[in-house]
C-alpha cells in the first residue's frame, strides 16, 4: 500500500479530525522496510516479557494524580536513536534504569543529573537477548543485575552503524548468512564482541518488576516511582500492513488497527494525562529528538491500546 493510502486510512480510524498522522522522514519506506529499520525482528511475548520479575499484584490508586509527566523533574536524558539497529528493547530497559537510578541518588541529594548508561554495552553483552534482532527489557534487568551494573555511554558509546554484534549468546552457521534464520539466531560473521569488562558500572539495579495490566495502576507506579518500560505493536495487522507510528507526527493516537497481543517496539511511559477529555499516556521513543513530538509521542490511555498496558515492567535500585 502507498503511503498516501496507508496515511489516509490511520487517519480515518482516528475519531476527531486533529492532525496525527501524516509524511515523515519515513514515507519512502515500504511497511516492511519500515519494520526492518526501526523495530524488533522477533515478537514480544508479553507473558514472557513478564516471567522471572517481582510481580505486583496490585498498586494503590488512591493518591494517583490526574496528570504527570517526569518531563518536569529532570529525571530524563535526552532521547536516543536506535539507528539501524532493532535494539528498542535495549532502549526502554536502559532509560529505565538511567530514571530509575538517579531518582534514587537525587532522594539523597547525591546527584544532579541522570547520567546517560551505555545501550551498546546490553547489546553487546546481554546474553538473554538478541542484539539488533530483537529482545526484552526484562532480559536486559537480568543482565544489568547479573553484571553489577552499566557504565556510562560516554565510555561506552552506542556504536552500530557498519557493524554486526556478535550476539551474547553466538551460535554461527555458515550457511546461514548475516541475519536471523533460526533461535537463537545464527550468523556467518560478526565484527563486535562484549567488551563490559573494560568499563566500570556507574549505575546499578537491585532487581525489576512486573506491573498489573490495569492501566490505572501503571498511571499510579509511574507517577510515584519512575518512567515505565512497555511495548506495542507499532507495525500493524500482518506485520507491516498499517504502520501507525512510523506515520505518526502528533497528538493523540488511536489507531484502530493494531494487535493487544503481537507487540513489537518497546518504548518508555514517562507520564499521562488528558485532552479535551480523552486520556493518554506521554510515551518516549528511541528514533532521535526530531521525530513525532520532540521524540516522544502520545495514544490513548485506559482501552489497552496496541497492548501498551501487557508488558510493563520497571527496575528498582
Amino acid at each position: 500500500m502507498a503511503s498516501a493510502a496507508v496515511i489516509a486510512e490511520l487517519q480515518a480510524s482516528q475519531d476527531d479530525g486533529e492532525e496525527v498522522f501524516g509524511h515523515t522522514e519515513y514515507s519512502d519506506l515500504t511497511g516492511a522496510e519500515f519494520k526492518a529499520l526501526r523495530m524488533s525482528s522477533m515478537k514480544m511475548d508479553p507473558e514472557q516479557g513478564r516471567l522471572g520479575g517481582d510481580l505486583l499484584a496490585d498498586v494503590s490508586t488512591s493518591d494517583s494524580p490526574s496528570s504527570f509527566d517526569w518531563r518536569d523533574h529532570g529525571v530524563l536524558t535526552p532521547v536516543k536513536d536506535q539507528s539501524s539497529c532493532g535494539s528498542c528493547w535495549a532502549e526502554s530497559a536502559v532509560e529505565n534504569i538511567e530514571s530509575v537510578t538517579f531518582i534514587k541518588a537525587n532522594s539523597s541529594g547525591s546527584a544532579t543529573a541522570p547520567t546517560p548508561l551505555s545501550v551498546e554495552q546490553v547489546i553487546e553483552c546481554d546474553a538473554n537477548d538478541y542484539a539488533c534482532y530483537g529482545g526484552y527489557p526484562s532480559g536486559a534487568f537480568k543482565y544489568v543485575v547479573s553484571n553489577g551494573g552499566l557504565a556510562s555511554e560516554a565510555t561506552y558509546p552506542f556504536d552500530v552503524n557498519g557493524h554486526t554484534i556478535c550476539l551474547a549468546n553466538q551460535t554461527f552457521n555458515e550457511t546461514c548468512g548475516d541475519g536471523m534464520c533460526d533461535d537463537p539466531p545464527l550468523t556467518s560473521w560478526c565484527d563486535v564482541t562484549c567488551s563490559d569488562k573494560k568499563h566500570p558500572a556507574v549505575a546499578s539495579i537491585s532487581g525489576w518488576k512486573a506491573l498489573p495490566t490495569d492501566e490505572a495502576q501503571i498511571a499510579a507506579y509511574v507517577a510515584a516511582n519512575a518512567p515505565v518500560s512497555v511495548a506495542i505493536d507499532a507495525s500493524g495487522p500482518l506485520g507491516a500492513l498499517l504502520p501507525w507510528l512510523q506515520f505518526y507526527k502528533k497528538g493523540i493516537a488511536n489507531p484502530k488497527h493494531c494487535s493487544k497481543t503481537s507487540l513489537d517496539h518497546a518504548v518508555l511511559i514517562v507520564g499521562f494525562g488528558e485532552e479535551n477529555g480523552t486520556p493518554y499516556w506521554i510515551v518516549r521513543n528511541s528514533w532521535g529528538s526530531k521525530w513525532g513530538e520532540n521524540g516522544y509521542f502520545r495514544m490513548v490511555r485506559g482501552t489497552g491500546l496496541c497492548g501498551i498496558n501487557t508488558m510493563a515492567t520497571s527496575s528498582y535500585a
